[in-house]
């Protein structure tokens, strides 16, 4: 998935080519707006990819694209609270911890420097047998604890939740839970889609996929997860 700025027709002389990789919520967006309203978002999201962009990479600069989210969700929940009331996720709920998470080569960096200091502790097996699942079909029909993510603890409660990938920050869903069960395209799920956290996190994306182009379904969280605690010598 992606969107190709240039082909909005955007009077952007002096913006270097870029593949913008969006997530499928902003892209769902964008296709409900006309077209000066589209061109606005597609410009807020070349400036925020310039901004990450310009920031150090490792841990740090995903600290910081967390803290924007985080942010960005806050001042939703205060704009439109009749919205942000409706969402009906929450803590051992954790449908979606088994489903393919994607993350940046900031934020793996991130989880593999608090595993290093001792303040996480992935599910060692589940991460080397995940780690050679090829995609996100993987996930789908396989034993609920096989596809749990390796951070997700026996509560339901993620154990890494200060520094969860952006992706998770973003999700939020306004359905029955149990909607989310199998994670198959044929389920019916009412998401909440905050337009500004799914722009951040595709100039995130981006960015990434710039610097360290990411295999065709993008970066797991086990796969990436395993490379930084083992980097090659």
């Amino acid at each position: 998935m992606g969107a190709e700025l240039d082909a909005g027709g955007l009077p952007w002389e002096d913006r270097s080519p870029m593949d913008y990789r969006t997530t499928k919520a902003f892209d769902h967006f964008l296709s409900g707006l006309a077209q000066a309203e589209r061109d606005a978002a597609l410009r807020i999201l070349r400036d925020e990819t310039e901004g990450i962009r310009a920031l150090a990479p490792g841990p740090g600069r995903a600290q910081e694209i967390h803290r924007r989210v985080d942010e960005a969700l806050a001042r939703f929940a205060g704009m439109r609270p009749d919205v942000v009331g409706q969402v009906r996720c929450g803590k051992g709920c954790a449908h979606c911890c088994r489903l393919w998470v994607g993350v940046t080569c900031d934020e793996a960096a991130l989880l593999a420097e608090r595993v290093r200091a001792g303040g996480a502790h992935p599910d060692a097996a589940r991460m080397a047998f995940q780690a050679t699942w090829a995609s996100p079909a993987d996930f789908i029909g396989k034993p609920r604890e096989e596809a749990s993510c390796v951070f997700l603890g026996p509560d339901g409660a993620c154990t890494v939740y200060e520094d969860r990938p952006s992706i998770c920050r973003a999700v939020l869903v306004a359905s029955d839970p149990e909607a989310c069960r199998d994670g198959d395209l044929s389920t019916r799920i009412t998401a909440v889609i905050n337009p500004y956290v799914e722009v951040l996190v595709s100039a995130a994306l981006t960015v990434d996929a710039a610097t360290h182009p990411p295999p065709a379904p993008g970066r797991h969280l086990a796969t990436e997860l395993l490379a930084a605690l083992n980097p090659p010598q």
